[in-house]
């Protein structure tokens, strides 16, 4: 039996089972940074923004003249921007800041800002 002697409905049934369906966007990372340098100092931000209620959790480090640490580890509210960690240091020309994140359902991933972005 050919394709064309089938009927309308299991024509459509047998074309659709043979399609690829495109999987949807992947939704933007829960966590971000906002970093501002002014006068030899920078200021960093942790902002969460979620379009769902989620757990996450993340390591902000800020190396320059000195290195500084946060930890944490908080449950988003569903489409409900948070700053989560602000951290202001003096830094030289050498800075960088990292943010190691872990968002429920997807794999960890890190974000860096400064000139060590570069290298």
């Amino acid at each position: 039996m050919t394709l064309s002697a089938l009927p309308a409905g299991a024509l459509a049934l047998a074309l659709l089972s043979h399609a690829t369906v495109s999987a949807m966007p992947e939704q933007p990372h829960a966590l971000t940074l906002d970093v501002h340098v002014h006068d030899g100092t920078v200021e960093i931000r942790l902002i969460g923004h979620s379009p769902r209620a989620q757990a996450v959790s993340y390591a902000l480090e800020v190396t320059g003249q000195s290195t500084s640490r946060h930890r944490g580890a908080t449950t988003l509210a569903a489409d409900t921007r948070a700053v989560l960690s602000t951290m202001r240091t003096n830094v030289g020309a050498d800075w960088c800041v990292r943010l190691a994140a872990e968002e429920e359902g997807r794999a960890p991933y890190e974000i860096t800002r400064g000139p060590c972005a570069a290298g």
